[in-house]
């Protein structure tokens, strides 16, 4: 997410790494591998992508909140800004 979305409303504890930085890829890169890690976005779609890229770096654990943000809104769950 952005750091404006960030800054608006997120998961307790998460942590942004903002997808349309140009280090992007690279931030991830230097994440520990080996512990599982849930990424989210507004609505997916980034999340998704970022699966994918993560996937490639070796990351063995990835998970995704489908629908993103809004979808754990939806369910009630909780959030901070």
């Amino acid at each position: 997410r952005t750091a404006e979305e960030f800054d608006e409303v997120r998961v307790p504890g998460s942590v942004n790494v903002d997808y349309y930085a140009s280090d992007f890829a690279a931030r991830l890169d230097q994440l520990p591998k080996d512990v599982p890690y849930v990424v989210y976005c507004r609505s997916g779609n980034r999340s998704s992508k970022t699966m994918d890229i993560m996937a490639d770096l070796g990351f063995s654990e990835v998970f995704d909140v489908d629908g993103g943000i809004l979808a754990w809104n939806e369910a009630g769950l909780p959030l901070e800004n």
